[in-house]
């Protein structure tokens, strides 16, 4: 495992994961926010990531499941209470993840089970046609932010597995019971804003939270609204995902 942060602090921890093409400082800022509030954190390089392009063509959805298990299962060597949390395609593997193991809950942050976009829900056909698509950078809009990190390019393989990734959620998310804080930039350009309203009425979870972030494009841990990210985040943690206000 290929760890891209941590801190050990107590009890309670939190795993992080990145999203496609994408690098654990997307939600380091969140990471950092709750370790120095005293939570344990875990960021990790996904299967296919700090390395190129073709490396990540290579690699499938169950690859990057299985880093997220082994973090997962690193992480519960050392505190009696996980969260799972994640960014786009992390945030999916996180709902997977939630939907298999006991976790104390969720924060799924701009995760796509849904992409209106015929490109998109063709890639199984159009991959063959084109090999690679351009990169995913961009999803911040407040400028004194630090740039979104991400690889050149994204192979349309890749995208065909994070199609296969999202399929896979849609039937996962009446399975998950544990309280789920799902958060959704309202100006995300990525991910179409209405998925946070599928995901959070397709829980199968008895206490959950919607929060929309108002100003706030698809990276929202770096994002203009990523303080009441922070606050509402370190609350789900502290009340046992009770509340978030």
């Amino acid at each position: 495992m290929k760890i891209g942060f941590e801190s050990k602090k107590g009890d309670t921890g939190i795993l992080l994961l990145h999203g496609l093409s994408g690098t654990p400082s997307e939600v380091e800022p969140l990471g950092n926010y709750l370790a120095d509030k005293g939570i344990s954190t875990l960021g990790p390089w996904l299967k296919g990531h700090d390395t190129n392009p073709r490396d990540l063509s290579k690699t499938t959805w169950q690859d990057w499941a299985a880093s997220a298990r082994e973090a997962f299962e690193s992480l519960r060597q050392r505190c009696s209470k996980v969260f799972v949390g994640g960014l786009s395609m992390g945030a999916d593997q996180a709902l997977h993840l939630a939907s298999q193991f006991p976790v104390a809950g969720v924060i799924s942050m701009a995760a796509p089970i849904r992409i209106f976009d015929f490109r998109f829900n063709g890639i199984a056909f159009f991959r063959f046609l084109q090999w690679r698509t351009s990169n995913l950078t961009g999803g911040i809009l407040d400028p004194q932010s630090p740039p979104h990190k991400t690889y050149p390019y994204v192979a349309t393989k890749s995208l065909y597995e994070l199609k296969k990734l999202m399929d896979h959620v849609r039937e996962d998310l009446p399975n998950i019971t544990a309280p789920t804080l799902v958060v959704q930039g309202r100006k995300d350009s990525m991910v179409p804003p209405a998925n946070g309203d599928l995901i959070f009425k397709a829980l199968g979870s008895k206490v959950k939270h919607l929060l929309y972030l108002d100003r706030s494009d698809h990276v929202v841990p770096m994002d203009f609204d990523r303080e009441i990210l922070f606050d509402s985040a370190f609350k789900f943690i502290q009340s046992d995902g009770q509340k978030i206000d």
